[in-house]
């Protein structure tokens, strides 16, 4: 497994992260969950983003895993959260300063850590909240040494707006052959800043597989996007979840890209990947003048 740095963090991760949203279904059973926890690290992946709303992902991680924590760097997320009211999961947002820390102290105590690496918004506060106080709140996280750094989890402008505007460590966004618009509007800030960058979606949920359109609107806009790409043709020979991961994977500002996934097998053939070899610099280039032509002219 390739290591790359974290930003400015000091902080090595795995250029292949583990997303444990999945892990967080309590429908799934736990020793599946306590299998691949472990799988992961034992293949080598040092990085696991986590969140207060991927239900039961905390708790499993502090149950499961929280003993072998000199062994990854993990980072989870506030601002929305979950609870359970008449038996029903709902997620709640709550960006105001209370809320803040008290997700963050609660995440601390299921995930079994007294210091988090990472907190991030999950998001960035809504036009009702008070956002000077919401980042301050966060940033009071770290100077109570409950969290090592801060950061937020947002796309496009305003994900860039807050990275230029507030001292953020990190910043999750989406990132894939399907959806480069980062390239222009995130990562140069990112990079000026010196930020850590952590990229969901880096394969687009391999949208490709399905014979017909996702309901979910997460799911249908790459669904759709994919029907107008070449992306077979740009792969040749190599399978489409290989080639995705390696065009993420082959962008020079990426510190680490998460994929979730509940069964070992595609998480140890996810892993194989990681090999140090990017893909040319001719294949790269057509694949994002494709996109381009598609999506951006």
């Amino acid at each position: 497994m390739q290591q790359r740095p974290l930003g400015r963090t000091g902080l090595t991760v795995s250029e292949i992260g583990f997303g444990a949203a999945q892990i967080g279904n309590p429908e799934l059973p736990g020793k599946q969950v306590e299998t691949v926890l472990n799988q992961a690290l034992d293949l080598g992946i040092t990085f696991i983003d986590t969140a207060a709303m991927y239900g039961d992902s905390e708790a499993r991680i502090g149950e499961y895993i929280s003993h072998r924590k000199d062994e990854f760097t993990l980072a989870t997320k506030c601002g929305d959260y979950q609870v359970t009211e008449n038996g029903t999961r709902k997620t709640v947002k709550d960006y105001t300063p209370d809320g803040i820390l008290k997700t963050i102290d609660t995440s601390r105590k299921k995930l079994n850590m007294d210091i988090i690496d990472i907190v991030q918004f999950h998001g960035v506060p809504g036009d009702t909240d008070d956002t000077k106080a919401a980042f301050e709140a966060l940033l009071e996280a770290k100077h109570k040494g409950w969290t090592r750094f801060v950061g937020i989890s947002q796309d496009g402008s305003k994900g860039a707006r807050a990275a230029a505007e507030w001292p953020l460590d990190t910043q999750e966004f989406t990132y894939n052959i399907l959806y480069q618009e980062a390239d222009a509007i995130l990562f140069p800030t990112l990079r000026d800043r010196q930020m850590g960058t952590i990229i969901k979606r880096p394969i687009s949920n391999a949208v490709w597989q399905r014979t017909e359109k996702p309901e979910k609107a997460m799911m249908a806009g790459p669904w759709e996007r994919v029907q107008t790409f070449p992306l077979a043709e740009l792969a040749g020979d190599m399978p489409l979840i290989e080639f995705a991961l390696r065009f993420t994977l082959s962008h020079p500002d990426v510190s680490t890209a998460i994929v979730g996934t509940t069964n070992p097998d595609h998480l140890a053939a996810n892993v194989l990947i990681s090999d140090g070899q990017k893909l040319p610099d001719e294949i790269l280039q057509k694949t994002k003048q494709a996109f381009t032509e598609r999506f951006l002219s």
